[in-house]
């Protein structure tokens, strides 16, 4: 069948006003006294400040530990105010440990004298004043406290899942600083110095917090920040584990010179790079010494090679698979083989040497500079295998994620426009994958894949040969087409967060054989070796490592065919032309699922598996439309950050014969890709609202509704302005909204007849919060955000030809006149 490129869709899009259609409302407890209460909460906060401070009157400052009645949040926005005289730190939610899912919230806050003296006035108030509606004043911000004490070092803590250290453990900690003065970081900086504490030299910032590394026990590090006014909140850092090895294979040198004499060297040809963070490439392998030039080799620490120091390879194999894919094929075929990856090492993990933790996210983006630096006009698809399993933020940011996330955004006077970066999931240990797949549920994506504005990158399994004579009675872990037995998922995560992975791509499979985990050679795939004296230059390789390999290599042959699209659109693309096979769906259709069920797949198996051809191509019956622009989500009116405009997309549908086509099925998909600016100052807990800096949803006409009430169905600022609005439509996706509205990428499917679809011919593009709005001071709803927003539409009739039909359409730009 014929291929075309994409359609691109030029020109400007219809903006209109844009307002939300209201929110929820803030729990209060019931029954409580006010005066009793307002009373035990005066005292309890009075006793808490002369115990920080010691009996001090002319103290400057405290930090104040305040616990909400459970199941009741407390009022966060009311602990800050614009002059900085209060201050939320961190916010921690406690749930407990039986069945009855109590939560409680506990958050530390900064008060000056100022804000000591007017929290006191505002319990006052409460107790013995009324609101013009008859509530007590302040009712929100007082009414869910329970408890409030004194806050210590451990009121920081941001880690769940980890103990706090002891009192006088040594250990390595995350320190993160608010953002308030850049002489009271550095004055901070000095004071752990000079207190003997190792700092680290490694920074990262973020839009209200900086970063680094301290270490020390509690006692010392207590002395020091605890009675500074900068202190945000404290984590455990980043330890990345041992690559697991692989088994040496032995093979002649016959095989590989024969598949050298067939390779088609076109790296040259594009200035597309996959940068690889790992562990070092040994590129005096006779498969990667002609492909990866000398100078594409770095390593983030000057005294380290750049050769993989791994013994059984990590890296190594790893560039095998971006270049060749998995050997089976390319050794087993006569056929010419085209390379057209450039592949670019930064080695960011030295196993000869013993590793202190380390900010990573600081040393991921000093690795992309690197890269950057040897390719300076590249695009870069950045391939990242190396993660934290010792970590289990359920999808919380972290420090490295969200440096991720910084990288991807770019920054609000300068946006990424070169760079993707796709990771691992992390992989269930081989000893725990007999409990496969009841064990891969209950195992979270390991850090920093979480990474909202990333692809991060699971594992399904084609492989299911065994020698059954040399392995009597074994049998596969995973059925051929089913998600692998290493890989992670979202399905332990809060529901607020993204659900990951986003696709899956080969990981190698595993069998049993008796009553034991078969890691055999046969369910992995062959890539590149470090060799070495008796040692192949082939070996085996898997699991989520082998399988980001794989996405980084389809993603750099997409970007090839389309260097001027935007990152976003490239991610969009991969995400756009995935789908479920069979086994996926336990041989259902994804209508038939039900809201969990859809849920749980995409927290398994993300969008499944993505197809090049479908990601680089379109057909005559099958064509994806593509848009790229620019939204302004916010605006300052009236005292305070509303959400400001919607897109209208009219969309060139082949409408005279879609008609014709009647009853005909035809499916329509719709990708929207974006990234978020991260501020991973953990405010809020488990709130996605004050990590990203926006959100954006989409909205599809229905078949039987009027321009004016679509709009005004997507905006209340629209519907506002009409005297008698009655609703005409609503949206009939697959997946629907409450599964796809997570993380910065959303994608759905409609199916139905091709009539019904010559009506439903435009589209919404809308904002939703994030700290953008929320966090009026820092000024950013003046800024604009970038969107990628792919649709296609195809039928199974070949015979059909609507491509040329839209692309006749497009010859000029296409708008929908204002109201």
């Amino acid at each position: 069948m014929p291929e075309f490129n994409h359609i691109f869709l030029p020109g400007s899009t219809s903006s209109f006003p844009y307002s939300t259609h209201g929110g929820g409302s803030f729990n209060l407890r019931p029954g409580l006294n006010r005066g009793q209460h307002g009373q035990r909460i005066h005292g309890a906060f009075t006793e808490a400040v002369s115990e920080f401070s010691e009996g001090d009157s002319d103290f400057e400052f405290v930090y104040i530990e305040f616990e909400s009645a459970i199941n009741f949040e407390l009022a966060f926005e009311r602990f800050e105010d614009t002059a900085g005289n209060i201050r939320l730190a961190t916010c921690r939610a406690i749930s407990s440990t039986d069945d009855n899912e109590q939560i409680t919230f506990k958050i530390a806050v900064y008060l000056n004298k100022t804000a000591v003296s007017s929290f006191l006035a505002k319990i006052e108030e409460y107790i013995g004043e009324d609101t013009p509606a008859g509530r007590p004043k302040n009712q929100n911000l007082v009414a869910n406290i329970e408890n409030v004490r004194a806050a210590t070092l451990e009121s920081f803590w941001q880690e769940p899942e980890i103990n706090f250290p002891q009192s006088n453990e040594n250990v390595w900690w995350e320190v993160w600083f608010n953002k308030v003065d850049a002489n009271e970081i550095r004055e901070s900086f000095f004071n752990l110095r000079e207190n003997n504490l190792l700092v680290s030299e490694r920074l990262l910032e973020f839009p209200e917090n900086t970063v680094c590394l301290v270490k020390g026990t509690v006692n010392q590090l207590a002395e020091v920040i605890l009675y500074q006014n900068n202190l945000a909140e404290l984590r455990k850092p980043v330890e990345t584990s041992d690559f697991f090895a692989n088994l040496d294979k032995t093979w002649t040198g016959e095989f590989i010179d024969d598949l050298k004499a067939r390779i088609i060297n076109q790296i040259d040809e594009h200035e597309v790079s996959v940068c690889l963070l790992d562990t070092g490439v040994n590129r005096v392998n006779p498969l990667l010494e002609d492909l990866i030039p000398a100078r594409n080799l770095d390593s983030i620490n000057p005294s380290w090679t750049n050769s993989d120091s791994y013994r059984f390879g990590h890296g190594t194999p790893m560039a095998g698979l971006i270049l060749y894919g998995d050997l089976n094929g390319p050794l087993s075929s006569s056929d010419s083989i085209n390379i057209s990856n450039n592949v670019e090492s930064i080695k960011i993990i030295d196993a000869s040497t013993a590793n202190d933790p380390d900010l990573y996210g600081k040393i991921t983006l000093e690795a992309i500079a690197s890269a950057e630096i040897i390719n300076p006009s590249h695009k870069r698809i950045v391939c990242l295998a190396v993660t934290a399993p010792d970590h289990k933020y359920l999808g919380r940011p972290s420090s490295w994620s969200a440096a991720i996330d910084q990288k991807l955004f770019g920054s609000v006077d300068e946006r990424n426009d070169n760079t993707l970066v796709l990771i691992s999931g992390g992989n269930l240990p081989l000893n725990e994958r007999l409990s496969y797949p009841l064990a891969n549920d209950d195992f979270s994506i390991e850090d920093p894949a979480q990474s909202f504005n990333s692809i991060t990158v699971g594992s399904f399994t084609n492989k299911n040969r065994i020698d059954i004579i040399e392995f009597p009675g074994a049998t596969l872990l995973a059925n051929r087409g089913a998600m692998a037995p290493c890989n992670s998922t979202s399905i332990p995560w809060n529901n607020k967060w993204p659900r990951k992975p986003d696709v899956v791509f080969e990981g190698g499979n595993d069998g049993v054989f008796d009553t034991g985990i078969l890691d055999h050679d046969s369910l992995k795939l062959l890539s590149s070796g470090v060799g070495g004296i008796g040692k192949s230059w082939l070996t085996t390789f898997s699991d989520t490592s082998a399988s980001v390999a794989l996405a980084s290599k389809f993603a750099s042959e997409l970007y090839q065919q389309y260097p001027d699209y935007k990152p976003e659109t490239i991610r969009a693309l991969i995400i756009h032309s995935a789908d479920w096979n069979d086994v996926m769906l336990s041989h259902a259709s994804l209508s038939d699922l039900n809201a969990e069920q859809k849920t749980e797949l995409l927290s398994k198996v993300g969008y499944g598996i993505p197809n090049l051809g479908k990601a680089k191509y379109s057909a005559k019956n099958s064509l994806s439309i593509i848009a790229e622009r620019s939204l302004k989500p916010f605006k300052y009116e009236d005292s305070r950050v509303k959400t400001n405009e919607f897109h209208l997309f009219d969309l060139p549908w082949p409408s005279d014969i879609l008609v014709e086509l009647a009853e005909l099925e035809v499916k329509l998909k719709i990708t929207l890709s974006y990234f978020v600016e991260p501020n991973p100052g953990n405010r809020r807990y488990e709130d996605d609202q004050s990590y990203k800096s926006h959100g954006l949803r989409f909205k599809m006409i229905d078949r039987a509704e009027g321009l004016t009430p679509f709009k005004a169905r997507v905006s209340k600022a629209i519907r506002d302005g009409l005297d008698n609005y009655v609703k005409e439509g609503s949206e009939n996706w697959i997946l629907g909204s409450q599964v796809r509205d997570k993380g910065s990428i959303h994608k759905d499917i409609w199916i139905g007849s091709a009539a019904d679809l010559a009506l439903r011919n435009k589209i919404a593009i809308y904002p939703v919060g994030g700290w953008w709005k929320n966090r009026k001071k820092l000024g950013r709803y003046t800024s604009s955000v970038d969107y990628s927003l792919v649709i296609s539409i195809e039928t199974d009739d070949v015979n059909v030809d609507i491509y040329n039909d839209v692309l006749n359409q497009i010859t000029v730009p296409i708008s929908i006149d204002n109201i």
